[in-house]
């Protein structure tokens, strides 16, 4: 994963989100998931990395398709108590 500076203490949340349209908005989806809720207020996320794309599929007589794109994600966050420094 690309860091914005390698001597920079960073904590990884790791994330699995999913989306019934596309992985790029199972990616858009796991993004927003990091400011809902209190679980991660002290951070300030700073980038990601896709680890893992999976789906589901639904197939029946008739079709085949794709029903749920998920993502797992490695995200990056400082401290907001360091970033002011």
């Amino acid at each position: 994963m690309h860091t914005t500076n390698s001597n920079e203490h960073q904590d990884i949340i790791r994330i699995l989100a999913s989306s019934d349209k596309s992985f790029d908005e199972a990616v858009q989806n796991g993004v927003r998931q990091l400011v809902s809720g209190h679980h991660h207020q002290s951070l300030r996320f700073t980038n990601f990395e896709v680890v893992q794309m999976q789906g589901i599929i639904q197939h029946d007589d008739n079709r085949c398709e794709v029903t749920i794109f998920q993502v797992v994600m490695d995200v990056a966050g400082k401290h907001k108590h360091d970033h002011d420094h």
